[in-house]
């Protein structure tokens, strides 16, 4: 721990004091970090303060404590100091805050790490102990904090949580978080949004390094640095975000909660897994965050009198993860592209007198590309055309796929598989007739008996703007909505102690629960758009029915329209859930969130799709490749090997190549040919270049698959 003097307090405070200045933060979360972390630093300040309370005089509270001026370049203002030593008072009377924030101190030949601490305690076993990295052997040890850490010579950074380590060209790198937000709080834990993250080099020098290795160096760091700021990174202190509650209530037992949180996570939803590879033991597990990668929103609702949170939290899966048209269909492990689930929650407390508990329910659906071998390269055009496998070789994958289903979600109370719909919006015409052909004739050749599958052209039916259409698609799946059910239970908050068999250490479930006994599972093309609209439609069927089963709604009510302020937060959060994941996977916001928005479609709605649209066209075409790169870098599927880097990594639209030199070529002749028709008075010059021009836009249109970008990173197995 740091050495226990008022020089320590001092710029403690004071860093948790400016911060406070600037808006940033509370100087009790700040400073309450340390009283909870340091007893003899919190018994140092209680003794300080005592003896002003006493004499009246910081001076003397100065001298009866020995302290000598260590620093004489710093001035103390009598203000300042009574400021800080008044924020230590607030804390000691009151305990520590909600969640106590660690901090990272960096040193020349290491870093040291605090542990997460919540809730008045720090997320066991790591109790009494600071994370030591060495900065050149890249090892890892426990440091007990009895043992002081000079800071004299030290950099301190507050941080929110340890993201992992990554190997770089130059070295290992450290990912922290050094800004975050919370989005609200659920099950009486804080859910965060990372806001802006921080890579730091194990090397504070890139002098071993080469001109060629040092461009590659910044790149990759350029690369993670585009993961990291999409603003779609979640993560909790203490809830487990990475499961849904109903497999909390089914698997989770006694002991589960005393666990780090990494050691009990899913590792299909978390995207920092293969950056905490150095962090598989208890004790260093508790100071790494798991990330998920999607959205979560929360919300405070009313209606029938009566206020209840709802909350939707989306899981993007890191298997198969990646951009539009570089990751489409199914791998041979059945892994599908664009895997997202989506949970919708209810909470809703009935403020008993006797005893806290509260009502939780949740509705669980999924989204996922079409779970067939197939693709689309990007090649210019504005819908490049569908390649896949034929059918005999697609019905192994697609058999695994479901399996894997079956797997994750589970039996039923009779011991079979949950049942799954399989809705599929694609066109019944054109290009993507002919992948749901093939998709419909495998689903035909695999027997499942628990598994439906369900076809809605969705552009044939609500043709010409008329989406009221949708209504026959809710009356076709509004009985198996029914009829699937959701989780239901109802917890009890217990006073003290961690132990628990609940969702949440503290809680535990009381009375009858209810299971969600089968799972939707909405595709289109991009599993976006469409997808977006049907999933917010199959979501409001089934928060209807919560809400009557908790007893917030009558019995009797079909719909919601007597309370237009509550749909019209149901939509926005729908919809915004939708364009996070648009902008995750296409680049851009989701199309049609008018209709998700205000229930109908718009020549606003129509012009903001067609802006969309067109940044679709030009990031799929022209920085897709560098996004799946950067992906693949963040999640561990590509290695980087210092002695065999690739080539093109800067992804530049312009080489040194064919293709850069028709690309300058194109561009000359085209402005050849605007100016000759402009100042030339001769025809046949401007129509010379003008047909070189044409000659040489047609030569780019014909090999459109070229000059598109593409991943330039490696990745085994694809």
């Amino acid at each position: 721990m740091l050495r226990v003097d008022f020089w320590n307090v001092y710029d403690r405070a004071q860093a948790a004091l400016e911060r406070t200045n600037n808006g940033m933060e509370s100087a009790h979360g700040q400073f309450a970090r340390d009283l909870n972390h340091h007893p003899s630093l919190g018994a140092f300040l209680a003794a300080f303060i005592k003896d002003i309370d006493k004499q009246c005089d910081i001076a003397q509270a100065i001298r009866l404590h020995k302290i000598r001026s260590r620093r004489p370049k710093y001035v103390i203002k009598e203000q300042r100091v009574v400021e800080i030593l008044e924020t230590a008072r607030v804390i000691i009377s009151n305990g520590a805050g909600p969640f106590i924030e660690p901090f990272a101190y960096h040193f020349s030949d290491r870093f040291y790490i605090e542990p997460i601490a919540s809730e008045g305690y720090v997320d066991s076993p790591a109790v009494g102990t600071n994370l030591e990295i060495d900065r050149f052997s890249s090892e890892l040890k426990l440091k007990q904090s009895t043992a002081p850490i000079s800071v004299d010579s030290s950099k301190i950074q507050p941080i929110d949580g340890l993201v992992g380590i990554i190997q770089l060209v130059s070295g290992p790198y450290l990912i922290v978080i050094s800004k975050s937000t919370s989005v609200g709080t659920l099950n009486g834990a804080d859910i965060y949004r990372v806001i802006r993250t921080e890579l730091i080099p194990f090397r504070t020098s890139e002098a071993h390094l080469s001109e060629n290795e040092r461009h590659a160096n910044q790149i990759f760091v350029e690369m993670l640095e585009t993961v990291l700021k999409c603003d779609a990174f979640y993560y909790s202190h203490r809830m487990d975000i990475s499961h849904s509650f109903q497999w909390l209530s089914e698997n989770a037992t006694p002991n589960f909660h005393q666990q780090p949180l990494f050691q009990r996570i899913d590792r299909n939803f978390v995207w920092n897994t293969r950056l905490c590879v150095l962090f598989t033991s208890a004790q260093l597990s508790s100071f790494a965050i798991p990330l998920i990668h999607g959205f979560v929103g929360i919300r405070q609702c009313v209606v029938c009198v009566k206020p209840f949170k709802l909350a939707l939290i989306s899981r993007r899966s890191v298997q198969r993860a990646g951009v539009r048209f570089h990751t489409r269909g199914l791998d041979r492990e059945g892994n599908c592209a664009n895997f997202v689930e989506t949970e919708q929650i209810v909470q809703f407390d009935p403020k008993s007198v006797l005893k806290e508990q509260q009502h939780l329910a949740s509705f669980v659906q999924i989204r996922a590309s079409i779970p067939l071998f197939w693709a689309q390269r990007t090649n210019l055009r504005w819908q490049p055309n569908i390649s896949h496998l034929p059918k005999n070789e697609q019905i192994a994958a697609y058999r695994a796929h479901l399996n894997a289903l079956f797997n994750r979600y589970g039996k039923d109370a009779n011991g079979n598989p949950r049942k799954i719909v399989i809705v599929n919006l694609i066109n019944q015409y054109g290009r993507e007739h002919i992948l749901g052909k093939l998709f419909h004739s495998v689903v035909d050749s695999v027997t499942f008996d628990n598994v439906r599958f369900e076809h809605f052209d969705f552009h044939r039916h609500c043709s010409s703007l008329n989406w009221d259409r949708l209504s026959e698609l809710h009356k076709i799946l509004a009985p198996e909505v029914n009829n699937f059910g959701f989780f239901l239970t109802k917890l009890e908050r217990k006073s003290g102690g961690k132990n628990s068999d609940g969702l949440l250490e503290g809680s535990s479930e009381v009375g009858e629960r209810k299971y969600q006994n089968g799972l939707f599972r909405t595709n289109c093309m991009d599993c976006l758009d469409r997808t977006n609209v049907v999933q917010a439609l199959l979501a409001m069927e089934s928060l209807r029915l919560q809400l009557q089963s908790i007893g917030i709604l009558p019995q009797n009510v079909k719909n919601f329209d007597a309370w237009p302020g509550f749909v019209y937060t149901f939509k926005n959060l729908w919809a915004d859930n939708g364009d996070d994941c648009s902008k995750q996977y296409a680049g851009t916001a989701a199309l049609k969130t008018d209709y998700t928005r205000i229930g109908r479609r718009t020549f606003g709605g129509a012009l903001q799709d067609a802006h969309n649209s067109l940044m679709r066209y030009f990031k799929n075409n022209w920085s897709d490749g560098y996004r799946q790169d950067a992906i693949n870098l963040f999640l561990g599927n590509y290695v980087v090997n210092r002695y065999n880097l690739p080539a093109g990594l800067d992804h530049s639209p312009v080489a040194f190549d064919l293709n850069g030199f028709a690309i300058v070529f194109s561009v000359i002749t085209f402005a050849m040919t605007i100016l000759c028709l402009l100042v030339s008075e001769n025809p046949f010059i401007a129509l010379f270049w003008l047909a070189l021009s044409v000659l040489m836009l047609s030569f780019i249109w014909l090999h459109g698959e070229d000059f598109s970008d593409r991943p330039r990173l490696v990745v085994s197995g694809n």
